[in-house]
């Protein structure tokens, strides 16, 4: 017994059409193409930072920004946890944890901070 659709049948190149019209096929191909740059800035990143690409002015550059994005995650993640303890606390829950990990995370961002004014300053 044949299956009866609402839409009509169309030719290989009627569906060419159909998907061009579609919001769903466009955000696909956009979510497909950040995607793919998201990917290719990771590996020139990469290549740069661990010298396949000998640029040391945008190495440096690179190190450093990537060094001042993730320090200042690391202490947004802090700021993020030790506002939650206050309100926790008034809710009778413990909040050591969440002062030992912001502890730990501003602890990460001094390290990390430390490592990129060696690695980019001073040599």
């Amino acid at each position: 017994m044949p299956v009866e659709s609402d839409t009509p049948s169309t030719g290989p190149w009627g569906w060419v059409g159909v998907w061009v019209r579609e919001e769903k096929f466009w955000r696909d191909i956009g979510a497909r193409v950040l995607a793919g740059v998201v990917t290719a800035a990771i590996v020139y990143a990469g290549a740069l930072l661990l010298g396949y690409l000998h640029t040391p002015e945008i190495g440096a550059g690179l190190l450093l920004g990537l060094g001042v994005f993730a320090c200042g995650s690391l202490v947004a993640g802090s700021v993020a946890l030790l506002s939650g303890a206050r309100s926790r606390q008034r809710a009778g829950r413990g909040v050591g944890a969440r002062i030992a990990l912001a502890i730990l995370l501003l602890l990460a961002a001094g390290a990390i901070a430390a490592g990129v004014v060696s690695d980019v300053f001073l040599t």
